[in-house]
């Protein structure tokens, strides 16, 4: 080792002595294309995985690494301090639109959020904020989903809310049924649920409000139904094979 730095003195002087940098050098990107992925990025909210899809499809050739190091450097996403690792999961889809809705609660600032999501396409079938989450409040967005959409589905998929489950048994360990599965059953509609403490059943429902949580804080001039359209028919979804939910939802009628 210590011939080697001699021999490298020799032929290069001091700068042999200098740490340098494994790898490949930084590529300098035109100054043009940091502002298209800065513009694409506040008018899209797309992660480095969407926005290189998008300008792959442009024609542009960039790697997905660069991408992600314009938004790291124009701080347009928040610090990871420990990056995630190969999630495993197994992804789950009814082939046919309309054959289960997801529905769930979410509160987002003071206010109680209700939504209806199709298992298939993970269209947004109908949405509505209120001041309470009621089983009553519950009830008018399913209406409002099946006559916007004319159309009901044949299983409601839901965690074990009060709004949606009885959780109460009589002194013969019977229990009860609510007043959202009476409905349910008048109208034909199996009620599955979710395992308590087991959100990831529900994933596709979690992970909207969370998107819509994200997209109401940089945008709060935008209304829910906004929002909901923009998602619906604008926004590509990398479960889909980057199609929009309104793609696939007509798809798979």
């Amino acid at each position: 080792m210590v011939y080697k730095l001699l021999d490298a003195y020799q032929q290069e002087g001091v700068d042999a002595l200098i740490d340098k940098k494994v790898g490949r050098s930084c590529i300098a990107l035109h100054g043009g294309f940091v502002e298209k992925v800065v513009a694409l990025r506040n008018e899209t909210d797309y992660g480095s995985e969407k926005l290189h899809h998008v300008l792959c499809n442009e024609g542009f050739s960039v790697s997905q690494r660069q991408i992600q190091k314009i938004l790291d450097y124009c701080g347009l996403t928040e610090p990871c301090e420990k990056r995630r690792g190969q999630r495993k999961y197994v992804r789950y889809q009814w082939p046919l639109s309309n054959y289960m809705w997801h529905c769930d609660w979410s509160q987002f600032l003071e206010r109680r959020y209700c939504a209806f999501i199709d298992d298939r396409s993970r269209k947004i079938m109908a949405a509505a904020k209120f001041g309470a989450a009621t089983t009553a409040n519950a009830l008018f967005v399913l209406y409002q989903a099946m006559l916007m959409n004319e159309v009901a589905p044949h299983i409601i998929l839901s965690d074990k809310g009060s709004q949606f489950y009885a959780n109460k048994y009589n002194n013969k360990g019977k229990r009860g049924f609510s007043a959202f599965e009476e409905e349910l059953e008048g109208l034909g509609i199996q009620l599955w649920t979710s395992r308590r403490n087991h959100p990831q059943t529900n994933g596709k429902m979690e992970k909207w409000f969370d998107t819509m949580k994200k997209r109401l804080k940089k945008h709060p001039q935008d209304s829910l139904q906004e929002f909901v359209g923009w998602y619906n028919e604008d926004r590509i979804h990398h479960a889909l094979g980057y199609k929009k939910p309104e793609e696939v939802y007509r798809e798979n009628l």
